[in-house]
């Protein structure tokens, strides 16, 4: 338990400057007029008075006000109790994913453990959805590109939204070309809404950029820029030549602009290597932020004594009209052939 305001405790003080510094509250009260009452005063001696007095209060009463004018004051200073601490964790970093869509992705020259080719994409589909599985604490976002780049899935810490959303694509959904330039330009975009200072794009490709209006390396220039770190996964070998060569130099080069880093993934193996090694170099972060929940307890204090001083008011109210209704004449009327009746049985 605590108080919010303890300080307030000192108003617990405060009647009694009242009471010993204000003048007493008087109450008017029946008197008699007499004639005479000036030679009364000299007859006796006494000295006169007004025509009222202090009416005392009983000691339920003061019991009453006391406890009551405590809970009050207790109330004020706001009593809680404390609970168990209670970690949130917040996202620390933002991850877009930016995959190649093009046709050439549809290669079946790449193997999963049972050692049975599949295609590019498929490949890629299952070692990001473990990847995802690692990024607990960052938010992921994706975008698929071809002859044109769209958000598919915008940040979110939603990993399983995000691995559901990244098994329905399929190639050519985003057309047959490569745009590695506008994949990169609307990942810009995508992180405009970022609030966190640590940003990554993973782009993954197979080809060279053949669509683009904006040229990947300016581009990544931009990216540089806004303090957005890009990681190239080239899918496909160096070695490579003719139309499924891999345009390592660019992804070299936007690597190196963005201060981040290049990678080959012409296997499997070798694209779980690397998203290992980029699990490793862009570890998932979080801010963990840490509070106590407060209950408030003035309710359990002021309900059971407004109950408390509810119930005796009505006891001194009933008393009152039991001794105002005793002090009538035909109370006692009553109360007198009552008494006959019960002597006579």
């Amino acid at each position: 338990m605590s108080l919010e305001y303890p300080w307030l405790l000192l108003l617990v003080i405060l009647p009694l400057f009242i009471f010993r510094f204000s003048p007493a509250y008087l109450q008017p009260a029946a008197s008699i007029y007499l004639p005479f009452f000036a030679r009364l005063i000299r007859a006796t001696g006494q000295k006169p008075t007004s025509g009222s007095h202090i009416k005392q209060r009983r000691f339920i009463q003061m019991l009453a006000l006391c406890l009551s004018w405590i809970a009050i004051v207790v109330s004020l200073a706001r009593p809680v109790l404390i609970g168990e601490p209670v970690v949130v964790e917040k996202a620390g970093r933002d991850l877009m994913v930016a995959i190649d869509l093009s046709q050439s992705m549809e290669q079946q020259d790449y193997q999963l453990g049972n050692d049975t080719n599949v295609s590019r994409v498929v490949a890629l589909k299952a070692l990001l959805t473990e990847f995802a599985a690692q990024r607990t604490g960052d938010r992921l976002g994706l975008i698929v590109f071809g002859s044109g780049a769209y958000l598919q899935v915008p940040f979110t810490q939603d990993i399983g939204l995000w691995q559901t959303l990244l098994q329905q694509m399929d190639t050519q959904m985003a057309g047959p070309a490569t745009a590695i330039g506008d994949a990169i330009g609307l990942s810009i975009r995508a992180f405009d809404s970022s609030t966190t200072e640590q940003r990554v794009l993973l782009l993954v490709t197979d080809g060279s950029d053949t669509s683009s209006r904006l040229d990947p390396v300016d581009a990544a220039r931009i990216a540089a820029a806004d303090g957005i770190q890009i990681y190239t996964l080239g899918m496909g070998s160096i070695t490579t030549v003719g139309e499924d060569k891999v345009d390592f130099n660019t992804l070299n080069k936007i690597a190196l602009i963005s201060k981040g880093q290049a990678f080959e993934g012409n296997n499997s193996d070798a694209i779980s290597q690397v998203l290992k090694q980029v699990n490793s170099i862009a570890p998932a972060t979080f801010e963990q932020q840490i509070f106590q929940r407060k209950t408030d307890l003035f309710p359990y204090l002021i309900g059971p004594m407004m109950i408390f001083y509810i119930v005796i008011w009505l006891i001194l109210w009933l008393m009152s009209r039991w001794h105002n209704s005793a002090a009538t004449p035909w109370f006692n009327r009553y109360k007198q052939e009552a008494k006959e009746r019960n002597n006579v049985n």
